[in-house]
């Protein structure tokens, strides 16, 4: 086999681990902005105010479309899916609904960011390997 065909298939491997390196690496996304507006959320949920939850719902879609602009995120789909389902739950009076969507949709967002395990567990999990814990 020739030199050049041993180099380039080493180099093609090597420029392939560091892409998956790349494509494996834990999103970091801050959340204090969707925060803020999701306690206007549950002040207007308490009180029953569906102009002023609808509103602060909008907001709060719109944020979380700019930060997923940004980059591809499932947890931010999940949390922004949670907006507008309690969206939808206000605007058809059912407070107690709205409510408790988004205070999963806050929940999903306080939640740490866990290092990501490439032996195909689930998300936060982590198996204990030749090397250590995963």
């Amino acid at each position: 086999m020739n030199f050049r065909h041993i180099l380039a298939a080493l180099l093609l491997s090597l420029f392939s681990l560091s892409v998956a390196q790349a494509a494996g690496s834990p999103l970091h996304e801050d959340y204090t902005a969707l925060l803020a507006i999701s306690q206007k959320m549950l002040d207007a949920a308490k009180a029953s105010d569906v102009t002023a939850f609808t509103t602060a719902a909008s907001e709060a879609s719109d944020v979380a479309k700019d930060q997923g602009n940004k980059g591809n995120s499932p947890r931010l789909q999940r949390i922004s899916t949670k907006i507008k389902q309690a969206k939808k739950a206000a605007k058809a009076g059912d407070f107690n609904l709205a409510t408790s969507l988004t205070e999963e949709a806050k929940v999903e967002m306080e939640k740490p960011d866990v290092a990501p395990t490439f032996g195909g567990t689930t998300e936060g999990g982590g198996r204990e390997g030749m090397f250590g814990k995963y």
